[in-house]
């Protein structure tokens, strides 16, 4: 179940008792860390296949508390940039470091968010008041602040923790969704309120993704907040 936070968005919920039953296709995903792991990279901007020239963007500053991986986390923003693209939207990443002394005055990370961009931050646990979320959110979103938590992910794996960069580049998705669409959630797609460990199979990549209706609503709060 999920409880819709008063100052942001509902959350994304593990369901434990299915956490034992589902079977990851290792091959596929295989596959698909192989593929993301090509693709070119830099500080600013990644672009997947599949990505328009005409496709609305939006920027997210990434704040990596957790400490995941370069490559890892390079897999995880491919997979939530690939879940926008297939709604016309491309994200654009830009990584911030931890700590105010390493952003210089210059930085884009110093400076105030504009509207065409959103902050996540990634950490292993945050201990979360009620009226945010319950213990076992993933992540949870409010205002321009997009949040996501390892360890609730950690406890939907099936194999090994390499499946995690494909877990939560989902899971930042669904968060990047409540940004700009509220706080409501749906019967299917990557807005889905509930995941079990069958929301995060490769197999399902073609099932998480946005709705038609939703990519209509995605492309339009661009528009609206930053005059593209």
């Amino acid at each position: 179940m999920t409880k819709a936070s008063k100052a942001g968005s509902a959350a994304i919920v593990v369901d434990r008792k299915n956490g034992s039953s589902a079977r990851i296709a290792v091959a596929g995903l295989a596959m698909l860390i192989t593929l993301l792991v090509g693709t070119a990279r830099n500080s600013t901007a990644r672009r997947v296949p599949g990505t328009r020239s005409a496709d609305l963007k939006m920027s997210v500053r990434v704040y990596n508390y957790a400490g995941i991986p370069p490559d890892m986390l390079g897999i995880a923003e491919s997979e939530a940039a690939r879940i926008f693209a297939n709604a016309g939207v491309h994200l654009e990443w830009q990584e911030c470091p931890m700590t105010g002394r390493a952003e210089s005055a210059g930085s884009t990370c110093a400076a105030p968010p504009t509207p065409s961009e959103l902050r996540l931050r990634i950490l292993s646990r945050v201990k979360l008041m009620p009226i945010h979320a319950t213990a076992e959110t993933v992540g949870f979103t409010i205002g321009d602040l997009v949040t996501v938590q390892t360890e609730p992910l950690l406890d939907l794996r099936t194999q090994t923790e390499r499946f995690l960069p494909l877990m939560l580049g989902r899971a930042i998705a669904h968060e990047i969704g409540h940004a700009l669409l509220g706080g409501g959630h749906s019967s299917q797609g990557i807005m889905q309120a509930q995941w079990g460990p069958r929301q995060l199979e490769f197999a399902a990549a073609n099932d998480m993704v946005f709705t038609p209706d939703q990519g209509r609503a995605l492309r339009l709060a661009i528009k609206t907040r930053t005059g593209q």
